[in-house]
């Protein structure tokens, strides 16, 4: 009987410990920049907790009468700063799940 007791003392240390972990990583990911571009007219710097930090468009790329085109862009640019962002999420957070997908994780 005490052997289970012992062992569920162990399951909930190890839970605590990857609960730590975890907070460790989505801290690190806060700090971690990671970019998505559209050619050299968009620039997006996003961190690793799927924050936008900034935006950049090229002068040349703003014309008038060009409105659709750069929003399509920045669109663009966005979703692929957004996507490098969980990547490293996911690549971060596979260490400690062992490559499990977590829906809500993060």
């Amino acid at each position: 009987m005490f052997g289970k007791i012992g062992d569920m003392g162990g399951m909930l240390k190890k839970a605590y410990e990857m609960k730590k972990e975890m907070e460790n990583i989505k801290e690190e990911l806060t700090n971690i920049e990671v970019h998505g571009v559209f050619g050299s007219s968009v620039q997006v710097v996003a961190t690793g907790a799927m924050k936008i930090k900034s935006i950049k468009i090229a002068p040349e790329a703003i014309k008038e009468g060009n409105t659709e085109k750069v929003e399509d862009m920045v669109l663009i640019a966005v979703n692929n700063a957004l996507e490098e962002a969980q990547k490293l999420a996911h690549s971060k957070m596979s260490v400690i799940t062992g490559g499990l997908n977590i829906p809500g994780l993060f």
